[in-house]
């Protein structure tokens, strides 16, 4: 009886594999790397050799031939590198036609872990991109209060504080949703992945973190979105207020859904840089200083309060933090795109719908066709002198700057929407870090630890210990 379980098993997964083979976009190009075999039955061989070997596949590829395109075999499936000379052909076609949004979507299978409600509209991206930004000067000093409570422990509250406000910011319902919802998202993704597309939906109920997922959310929205009308939601200034203002969105399920997915995405984004600068700074201990005496003199010049103004006179941090990004590119293969319609590009090579394109932002970011001395870690490589402590007039210098080479924030249309909130929130957590520590590796270390590769990307190593000396009053 086992054998015979085992057998129809074996046979609906092949089977399955096969219509999934079927249904896959295909482009004709050299694959780079380890095949998936025929009707993809060595999926998994050849994910496990992207784990291992991709990356250094990939920078190879590009020394050999950066003007090449080819595929190459990821965690979630075939995807078409194309060489950087193509994005100016592609970093401003319409969503119709390249989808940055598609494409997260289904990097975290979001059909059934529920990030697909950002497929709706572009609502989340221009709150970003409109007043939250524009918002920045008011939000600005909250933050720098809660951050005088906790520095770098509650980087979440912090967070939380902007986007739904002091009244729910410290709600355990909030913090755990919050805190569970990036692990409960990859837990599903990962029991998810040997399955073929079609299984997954009729699958995904039976997952207890995806089934948490939803449970949570609704959970967070009776808290910010009360029943009775005495605990309705105030007006507070909040990411969640500038939602309710847009009117475009007045479903308490899907503004709590958005809430939640950007706080994680803000908190994701905001641990990766400082974790990489503090990793940075530590191996680098020649430019605390002169980092800490810029955050001295911008802070003195506002009275002594932090302001949006103060964090624009962070020049010297700016070309930091730019620096360190560069070095430590979080997204290996950037410019992640999903074709939604035909795409001929300029050497004919033809894109099918439902192809899914990066670019080899890893390597480019370290290539001297776009930086001098490009494998030379320059912390003040950015910095401008002549332009004194006021917003750099070129904007590339900033932080939040995309100069060629640079696709770390993304690239053409659908640039990341709340990297100016990100970017104060580092700056600001780096220049108080700095002001109140002295920070360093332990005693016997002066070299980072290097990088974690997980799937695309490249991440810190936070088992690393850090030791924080606190300074006298500044």
């Amino acid at each position: 009886m086992l054998s015979e379980i085992i057998a129809f098993a074996a046979a609906v997964y092949m089977l399955s594999a096969v219509i999934a083979n079927s249904h896959k976009a295909r482009a004709d190009l050299q694959r780079v790397g380890s095949k998936p075999g025929p009707f993809s039955l060595r999926t998994w061989w050849a994910r496990w050799n992207w784990y291992k070997h991709g990356h250094k596949d990939v920078q190879r590829r590009y020394e050999e031939s950066k003007d090449s395109n080819y595929i190459t075999q990821t965690m979630m499936g075939d995807t078409v590198v194309l060489a950087p000379k193509f994005l100016s052909e592609l970093n401003m076609l319409p969503e119709s036609m390249l989808s940055s949004t598609a494409a997260l979507v289904d990097s975290v299978m979001g059909h059934v872990t529920g990030v697909d409600l950002l497929l709706r509209d572009h609502l989340s991206h221009d709150i970003c991109r409109g007043p939250l930004r524009k918002n920045l000067p008011a939000f600005l000093p909250r933050m720098a209060e809660e951050l005088q409570k906790s520095l770098v422990q509650d980087l979440e509250e912090d967070a939380a504080k902007v986007f739904v406000g002091e009244t729910y910011y410290q709600d355990e319902t909030w913090k755990t949703a919050l805190n569970a919802l990036p692990t409960n998202v990859e837990i599903t993704k990962l029991i998810l992945l040997p399955f073929p597309p079609f299984l997954r939906r009729y699958i995904a109920p039976m997952i207890p973190q995806r089934n948490r997922i939803f449970r949570q959310r609704a959970a967070v929205r009776d808290v910010l979105f009360p029943r009775s009308e005495e605990d309705a939601t105030n007006d507070e200034l909040s990411v969640m207020r500038l939602f309710l203002d847009s009117g475009k969105d007045m479903d308490p399920e899907s503004i709590t859904a958005r809430l939640l997915l950007l706080t994680a995405a803000a908190l994701h984004t905001s641990s990766m840089a400082i974790t990489h600068a503090i990793f940075d700074l530590c191996a680098m201990p020649q430019y605390a200083e002169p980092l800490r005496s810029e955050a001295q003199a911008a802070l003195a010049q506002d009275d002594g309060q932090w302001k949006l103004s103060t964090i624009h006179r962070l020049r010297r941090l700016d070309s930091f933090l730019k620096e360190s990004q560069r070095f430590n590119h979080s997204t290996f293969l950037g410019f992640d795109r999903k074709v939604i319609s035909p795409i001929e590009l300029s050497d004919k090579t033809i894109l099918q719908p439902g192809t899914t394109i990066a670019i080899p932002g890893g390597p480019m970011s370290l290539d001297p066709a776009y930086y001098d001395h490009a494998r030379d870690f320059d912390a003040f490589r950015f910095y401008r002198p002549e332009e004194g402590d006021t917003a750099s007039v070129n904007t590339q210098q900033d932080y939040t700057g995309i100069e060629p080479g640079n696709l770390s924030w993304g690239n053409g249309r659908f640039t990341c929407p709340g990297r100016w909130y990100a970017s104060a929130m580092i700056k600001l957590i780096m220049a108080n870090l700095l002001l109140s520590y002295d920070i360093s590796f332990p005693d016997g270390q002066n070299t980072r630890p290097p990088n974690v590769k997980y799937d695309t990307e490249r991440i810190p190593d936070f088992s690393q210990k850090i030791v924080l000396r606190r300074r006298g009053s500044w």
